[in-house]
């Protein structure tokens, strides 16, 4: 299990404390989820891992998928929080609650997210992660691409340079891929429909938990 030794932190606020504490048992039970299906050699693809994680939030902390933007900086904090002890997959786990924001508030966090890159507070993948979401979780990005602030951050990441040369060192395709969002492409799509199709066919699992929320 988990430890829990490093949630509570005497100089943070109550609020703070709550956060990292119920995030903590939220982790705990994720990693008894995975300890039980890898003894039990159960597969579980990627739309069962993050459908099973939001029900487990909605269970211990539906606060923060009520009131997410309460909880937002908490939640940047504990991404970046070197003493949480975390399994392999509670980084995405903390993005794809921040999901949960209205567009403009996410736009808000994009920027963090963009600042805490650039202080190598969290890794490239991360970072991307923020952007280009995991379609499984939201889409909301791809969707509002019309929206101002959203376009106004999307040509900030285009004008930056060095920027654009360091990410695609790993991921040659960043800038290509930053054009496709802000233009709708991946929204829209071409021939095959793009995510506006694909989530006609599987709706996104923060926009299932909406409706019964």
């Amino acid at each position: 299990m988990l430890c829990c030794s490093s949630a509570k932190k005497e100089d943070s606020d109550p609020k703070t404390n709550k956060v990292y504490e119920s995030f903590q048992i939220i982790e705990n039970k994720m990693q008894a989820h995975y300890d039980y299906i890898e003894k039990n050699g159960i597969f579980e693809d990627p739309l069962g891992r993050i459908d099973y994680f939001f029900k487990t939030v909605k269970t211990v902390a539906p606060q923060l998928l009520t009131d997410t933007k309460l909880y937002k900086n908490d939640l940047l904090n504990l991404l970046t929080d070197k003493l949480f002890h975390k399994n392999i997959f509670t980084d995405n786990n903390i993005v794809f609650v921040l999901y949960n924001l209205p567009i403009d508030d996410y736009v808000d966090v994009l920027n963090s997210a963009l600042s805490l890159y650039q202080n190598e507070k969290i890794n490239q993948s991360i970072f991307e992660l923020f952007i280009f979401q995991n379609e499984i979780a939201s889409v909301s990005v791809a969707k509002n691409f019309k929206n101002e602030k959203l376009q106004v951050f999307l040509n900030k990441l285009l004008d930056d340079l060095s920027l654009i040369r360091k990410v695609e060192l790993q991921n040659k395709h960043f800038r290509k891929s930053i054009l496709d969002l802000k233009s709708g492409l991946d929204w829209e799509g071409t021939s095959d429909g793009g995510l506006k199709k694909l989530t006609e066919i599987q709706p996104a699992v923060l926009d299932t938990l909406k409706v019964e929320l």
